[in-house]
């Protein structure tokens, strides 16, 4: 006779809210025209001219992939001056590329050398030269797919080359918009910069000027007003909608949560 076991039921795992689901609370509007306005941006957004050749922009995201801005200029610069043409860079060994980063300063020389040379590589090999102007003429999901298919390409340096470099409504977020997003409590904590980039280009008007402009206001108002250490909460014009303003502020001066 078989045996029968008793089934024991366990418990369900409750369902992932998707970025899609979550909605933007009534302020999220004006928080963000509150944002854009105290960095000197207006309601049109910030002037896109679309990069005639989007693989020099995509070589200068990763070669500011934590490099400050100085270093990695200085690496654009070397870079181009030893090959002024990509294909001259593609007839190169990585170590070669390597050993020019290295000379101008910066870290992960090795492993930018890499993808810069395996980008240069899966180009010529699929689309017959070293170029990236062809997808001006792809929709941004399948601009973005290419592009998240090649070396060292995630999800953040993709949105910023199609948002600056493509004049596509993207929505990128780096450390200081995640900040951003995780003190007014807009998105759940466990999210990371990818599910909140997804989030975003539901609640951001789909204009690629005025996302550019979010972009740049939110990056500046990170590195100067709401900072990871010692926030200057007083100064910041979204403390009114921001519940860790009261938590850093210490004192109970902290502008209640409009109910609206």
């Amino acid at each position: 006779m078989k045996s029968s076991k008793t089934a024991r039921s366990s418990p369900t795992a409750p369902r992932r809210l998707t970025p899609a689901e979550l909605p933007a609370p009534d302020w999220w509007p004006a928080a963000a025209e509150a944002l854009l306005a105290a960095h000197g941006y207006g309601p049109q957004g910030l002037a896109l001219t679309p990069n005639p050749e989007p693989l020099d922009g995509l070589i200068r995201l990763i070669l500011a992939q934590q490099n400050t801005w100085a270093v990695a200029q200085r690496q654009w610069e070397a870079l181009k001056a030893a090959y002024p043409r990509w294909e001259a860079a593609l007839l190169a060994e990585p170590d070669e590329i390597a050993a020019v980063l290295k000379g101008a300063g910066g870290g992960l020389a090795q492993s930018k050398a890499k993808s810069i040379w395996g980008i240069l590589q899966r180009l010529a090999e699929e689309r017959g030269q070293p170029s990236l102007r062809f997808l001006r003429r792809l929709p941004p999901t399948e601009a973005r797919a290419f592009l998240q298919g090649l070396p060292g390409v995630g999800r953040r340096t993709a949105s910023l080359l199609l948002l600056f470099h493509l004049a596509q409504p993207a929505a990128a977020v780096d450390g200081n918009i995640e900040r951003l997003l995780h003190r007014l409590e807009v998105v759940p904590p466990g999210w990371k910069a990818d599910r909140q980039e997804e989030w975003l280009e539901g609640v951001l008007p789909a204009d690629a000027a005025y996302r550019a402009a979010f972009h740049r206001a939110g990056v500046r108002h990170g590195r100067e007003i709401c900072t990871r250490r010692d926030p200057a909460c007083p100064a910041c014009v979204l403390r009114t909608w921001c519940s860790s303003a009261q938590f850093f502020m210490g004192d109970g001066n902290a502008a209640a949560r409009p109910t609206d």
